[in-house]
């Protein structure tokens, strides 16, 4: 109102009348007109003065947007590749035959430990002991053919090819009764290392040719479990690193790597990986469904909760933050492990303020009124 007062006198400063020559009509006239323009004079001012109040209210408010947000530090964390797997011998062979012959005994029950050397079918020897006999005597003949050539030979009666003829005879028969001691032998079909017998294909009285299988056999010491890791991991190990593998049956067992494949599955793209571990006291099985955990170089993490991860307009998943101003800017992020009480987050600085409230309602360059979820933090 301060200002309407100077502007209606200038606006009566215009009609310069004296007052014993204003009649009343003229008077009338002017009143009006001044009214008039008090009141055009008052909108335009009120209406200023509405915009400027609207406008510092706008921005009263901006400044008034609060958000919860908390101090977070980054830990080092040992992130881990997850395999999932199974248990495997480290050894598993099929026994099988090298002669032929009927079954007359099967010494080894199935499940049970045998060691090397140990017989796990026996077949019948047949004719080959009268072989073995008829070998012998021929080695017998062979050699005193040959000593008598090599007499005569001495005495100039016999040529040196004939005495070569002879001891050839000799290593010939030597030869054939080596090789029916080595059948009979081959009768006796034994583990060719201390494991588990599993599967015994032949009982007493079967028939076995050459290749038929009899039993196969596992060692049991050491243990495997065995996964396939993606391509993009297969890199981010190494033969010898350490590692743990929790079985469906809840044990949990340390071991290391001990085999890295260099050629993919042709189906899934995979690469094979063997954690070697112990099984000194003989309890782990073989195909128990197992979680292989490896871990990799430590890095710098922050462990947040879930809720405070957003999307940018570009899709990027991330969090917002605060600066030392009060102002929200966007940062991304990677996901390095997901857990029941939250997730670990690599890709941002060792401190920032993460807003952790609000997160969805404000947007980058925006200014606001933080309130710390501790306390202590704020000061």
């Amino acid at each position: 109102m301060n200002t309407i007062l100077p502007k209606l006198r200038q606006l009566l400063g215009i009609f310069p009348i004296k007052r014993l020559e204003m009649n009343t009509s003229f008077a009338w006239a002017i009143g009006i007109a001044a009214i008039v323009a008090l009141w055009i004079l008052s909108g335009e001012l009120f209406d200023d003065d509405a915009k400027s109040r609207g406008a510092t209210l706008e921005i009263e408010q901006e400044r008034t947007v609060a958000i919860r947000a908390t101090i977070s530090f980054a830990q080092s964390y040992v992130n881990k590749i997850i395999i999932r797997g199974r248990t495997e011998a480290s050894r598993t062979v099929t026994i099988k035959a090298e002669t032929s012959g009927t079954v007359i005994a099967v010494p080894a029950d199935e499940g049970s430990r045998v060691s090397v050397a140990d017989v796990i079918c026996e077949l019948s020897i047949n004719a080959r002991d009268a072989q073995k006999t008829e070998a012998e005597s021929t080695v017998h003949q062979r050699l005193l053919e040959h000593e008598a050539a090599r007499q005569l030979r001495q005495k100039g009666h016999r040529s040196e090819t004939e005495e070569a003829g002879a001891l050839a005879a000799y290593d010939a028969a030597l030869t054939a009764l080596k090789q029916i001691e080595l059948d009979i032998e081959r009768t006796k079909i034994r583990a060719p290392f201390d494991g588990i017998l599993e599967d015994r294909e032949v009982e007493v009285g079967d028939y076995m040719r050459v290749g038929d299988s009899c039993a196969t056999l596992f060692d049991e010491q050491p243990f495997l479990v065995v996964g396939h890791v993606s391509e993009a991991d297969v890199n981010r190990l190494n033969i010898g690193a350490q590692g743990s593998a929790e079985l469906v049956t809840g044990e949990v067992i340390e071991g290391k790597v001990r085999f890295i494949s260099k050629r993919a599955n042709e189906t899934t793209r995979t690469f094979r990986v063997e954690l070697e571990v112990p099984n000194s006291d003989r309890t782990l099985r073989v195909g128990v469904t197992a979680k292989i955990k490896i871990p990799l170089e430590p890095v710098r993490a922050h462990k947040v909760s879930p809720a405070v991860l957003v999307l940018n307009d570009q899709g990027q998943i991330g969090v917002r933050a605060v600066d030392e101003n009060k102002i929200v800017y966007f940062l991304p992020v990677n996901i390095i492990d997901d857990q029941t009480d939250g997730v670990w987050l690599s890709g941002l600085p060792n401190r920032l303020t993460i807003i952790t409230v609000g997160q969805e309602y404000v947007s980058r360059g925006q200014k606001v009124t933080v309130q710390y979820e501790d306390a202590e933090t704020q000061s």
